[in-house]
């Protein structure tokens, strides 16, 4: 073989270092105007497909190009698993009504044989249901909520047992109901960054699934993550909560419509610092419309809409506190249209602002309702200029109560707000606490109580 000179090896590496720089100033290109934008659908696109696997082809080449957007195009697509997010990617559609990301038919059988942590497979009672890439999630009676089911992706199918990627992270017995089925996050995003989703409709097929609680899993699911944005969205008919922000920082959700999910409309927990959550409108969910979970801290949740859900409208417990809610309309829910949970003294709610509020009309025949309800031994809540106030002109609010002051309560302020309307009490005051400023007198409409038909 023929000796390479010293002339050769120096060029070489002139142009290996040429090519670093030109590679490097592609990518800072490509960075500072936005990234590079892929297109799928189904017809017409760089990606041509209908379901998660296409959506997933085009987010791995804009990934490649160093970030930008993945645009999906009118039609609805089939997911069989997760769309899994990636940092500096926005997911985009074509507006909520022309791109519907649907979750596939509901998949589910019984476990024949327990499956064990660290194990990772389970025998289940009828496999013809289920595709290697389909997401699912393993559960019995016991293991059924929060981070006890095991959400994960099935490897490959052999005979009546199902093999997962990950391995199972709790003990699911066949005497307690264990079974698999296919529920799973829509578009997932675990520990990325500088993310977005917008102008999509994702849709969960909420009657063909089975349920689960919002820790884990919803219609738009995040993980770990930081300054990840939902804006422009449908969120709609999941088997659990709608859109579900988990252990994050700097989520931001605006503009979104969530609604007949099976828990909760907008869910932030588990530790959501500094959230954003502005001018969405959460309805028609199983449990509250707004919910802030474990240690929700610094969040504003300013003009939204949250109305005829199962339980709450706005519902805040464990360490969330120094949250601000300003101007939100709260109206026709079934039990109250903000629920302060009851947490001990080191757990409480406290430090939380409610300003320019309406909240109305909460509560169902045959289960009255409370405007506000302040249960535990929570602290320093402040009320200004809200207005609680029951509008039936018939004298038949199932609001009976505007204000619910728990009896370890304390430090709750109530300043310019406006109570009115056709309900039994305007305040019911149990607190034993020596320091609340409950100014509600002068600020009574005239005409509160009911009037006996």
């Amino acid at each position: 073989m023929r000796p390479i000179s010293i002339k050769s090896a120096w060029l070489w590496s002139v142009l290996l270092v040429a090519a670093s720089v030109l590679g490097a100033l592609l990518y800072l290109r490509v960075r500072k105007e936005g990234g590079v934008t892929v297109t799928v659908g189904p017809a017409n696109a760089d990606v041509i497909g209908t379901d998660d696997i296409a959506i997933q082809k085009a987010m791995d080449r804009v990934v490649a190009a160093g970030g930008g957007t993945v645009l999906i195009k009118a039609g609805t697509y089939t997911l069989a698993n997760s769309v899994r997010l990636k940092s500096h990617i926005t997911l985009r559609g074509e507006g909520p009504t022309k791109t519907i990301l649907q979750k596939t038919a509901g998949v589910e059988s019984k476990l024949k044989i327990d499956a064990d942590y660290g194990e990772f497979k389970a025998t289940v009672e009828d496999a013809s249901g289920f595709k290697p890439g389909m997401g699912v999630t393993i559960v019995d009676n016991k293991e059924r909520y929060g981070w006890t089911p095991s959400v994960r992706t099935v490897a490959r199918v052999e005979g009546d047992t199902l093999y997962f990627d990950r391995f199972l992270h709790m003990d699911y017995h066949v005497a307690n109901d264990g079974k698999v089925f296919n529920t799973f996050p829509l578009l997932a995003g675990y520990e990325v960054h500088d993310v977005k989703v917008e102008d999509l409709t994702v849709d969960g097929r909420r009657d063909s699934s089975g349920i689960l609680d919002g820790c884990q899993t919803g219609g738009i699911y995040f993980f770990h993550s930081t300054q990840m944005t939902v804006r422009g969205c449908v969120a709609r008919n999941y088997p659990g909560d709608g859109i579900s922000c988990q252990f994050v920082e700097e989520p931001v959700v605006e503009n979104c419509d969530s609604y007949d999910n099976a828990f909760l409309g907008i869910h932030l927990g588990t530790g959501a610092l500094r959230g954003l959550v502005l001018n969405n409108r959460v309805h028609n969910n199983g449990e509250d419309g707004l919910y802030l979970c474990w240690r929700v801290q610094h969040a504003r949740y300013e003009g939204n809409q949250s109305w005829e859900n199962g339980r709450d409208g706005i519902s805040l417990g464990h360490k969330d506190t120094d949250n601000q809610f300003v101007k939100n309309v709260v109206r026709g829910n079934a039990r109250a249209g903000i629920f302060v949970r009851d947490e001990d003294k080191s757990n409480a709610a406290d430090g939380n602002t409610f300003e320019y509020n309406t909240i109305e009309d909460n509560g169902r025949p045959g289960s009255p309702g409370e405007g506000i309800h302040i249960a535990g031994a929570t602290e320093h809540l402040t009320f200004v200029n809200n207005v609680i106030r029951a509008t039936d002109t018939a004298a038949k609010s199932a609001q009976a109560v505007g204000v619910y002051v728990g009896p370890h309560t304390d430090f709750i302020t109530f300043q310019h707000n406006l109570i009115t309307g056709s309900m039994d009490e305007a305040l019911v005051n149990k607190s034993n606490g020596g320091h609340n400023d409950l100014v509600l007198g002068q600020q009574i409409e005239a005409g509160l109580h009911r009037k006996t038909p």
